[in-house]
């Protein structure tokens, strides 16, 4: 072989180990997280919390809740908090009639933002009780969270300009 093709060789080699062990260390590092989600869609629809689940994910406060959002065998659309295996936390429940819709609290939080981009919102609890939070990044590239109570959409917390 001539020094060309041993060198093409080899930095395909490489290219293809660099990409294949990048792969296996995502997915290896996101496993944690689609096994407790799995658990708490398994928990929700083996309670009989809900018949239907749509949504579930993490959310982080001083505690580790799953939020899993679906319907119940009633059709009530319900989103329930379920505490992280490690914790003494109750599991609480709200009816999502009961609050502000995931699009009226974007809608809100991102009122007076222009040119922001939203990452996501996600329903939570914290010490206040259930509320949505909302992370966006605005137009001078800054990361912003704006906390809104679930019952009436009214700000509680905002962090800005990260």
């Amino acid at each position: 072989m001539t020094l060309k093709k041993w060198l093409l060789f080899i930095v395909v080699f490489a290219l293809s180990l660099t990409i294949i062990l990048s792969l296996l260390i995502y997915f290896q590092a996101k496993s944690p997280f689609s096994d407790s989600a799995e658990k708490a869609e398994s928990y929700a629809l083996d309670n009989n919390l809900l018949a239907q689940v749509d949504k579930t994910y993490v959310y982080n406060n001083t505690s580790t809740f799953h939020t899993v959002i679906g319907t119940t065998a009633k059709g009530e659309e319900k989103a329930y908090f379920l505490p992280d295996k490690q914790s003494d936390e109750k599991i609480m429940e709200v009816s999502l009639d009961e609050g502000i819709s995931e699009q009226k609290a974007v809608d809100l939080a991102m009122k007076d933002v222009k040119d922001g981009k939203l990452l996501h919102a996600k329903l939570g609890v914290e010490e206040i009780g259930p509320v949505w939070e909302i992370t966006y990044v605005n137009a001078e590239d800054n990361l912003n969270y704006v906390y809104l109570l679930f019952d009436n959409g009214e700000w509680w917390k905002r962090i800005s300009n990260l």
